[in-house]
């Protein structure tokens, strides 16, 4: 079966952020013409920070755009030409004041394809010191403390609901599994 790519008859940019691009295309695909708007983002990544007592590092953090705090793991979006590692690099420092000796890419995901361009990419970090904290003036996270067992509890209740931290947990989980680390903290996942 032949796969059926549109044709971009018109492109605008009817809005320009400060980190997102708002694009309306006309589009044609079998003769059949449609509107589409997507948002373009630079991309993201996501940190899984898992320290020797082998608790997660997530942050509470209030989200605008769904009027409340919520529980998540670290993340951030890339700067202009920043490597992702880089990136999730400073943004591990930035909101929970640890740096970490092991990065691990644990695997990438589009966050929500049907209408943002934005690819997130998971890292494992291990090795963790603590330092200070400097988030974003805008950024209100405050660190929280989870063992993997913990983490997957809150999953099943809906008290973490953030798509990108419940992917993150379950690459990291797939991973240790893989390595023969907390085994029996993986086992304890019933969806």
């Amino acid at each position: 079966m032949a796969r059926l790519v549109p044709r971009v008859l018109k492109r605008e940019t009817i809005y320009q952020g400060r980190v997102i691009r708002l694009v309306r295309e006309e589009l044609q695909v079998a003769g059949q013409r449609f509107t589409r708007e997507t948002i373009k983002h630079p991309g993201a990544v996501v940190i899984v920070p898992l320290r020797k007592d082998g608790q997660l590092v997530l942050v509470r953090q209030y989200r605008r755009a769904v009027e409340r705090t919520l529980l998540e793991l670290p993340a951030g979006t890339l700067e202009p030409g920043e490597p992702r590692l880089s990136c999730a690099k400073r943004e591990l420092m930035e909101e929970t004041g640890w740096r970490a000796t092991q990065w691990e890419r644990l695997g990438q995901f589009y966050a929500a394809p049907g209408f943002i361009s934005e690819q997130m990419t998971v890292y494992l970090a291990q090795g963790l010191t603590q330092h200070q904290a400097s988030p974003e003036p805008d950024e209100m996270v405050t660190p929280v403390y989870l063992t993997l067992s913990q983490a997957f509890a809150r999953i099943r209740r809906g008290t973490i609901c953030d798509a990108k931290t419940i992917i993150g947990i379950l690459f990291a989980a797939a991973r240790l599994q893989r390595r023969g680390e907390f085994a029996t903290l993986v086992r304890s996942w019933r969806p």
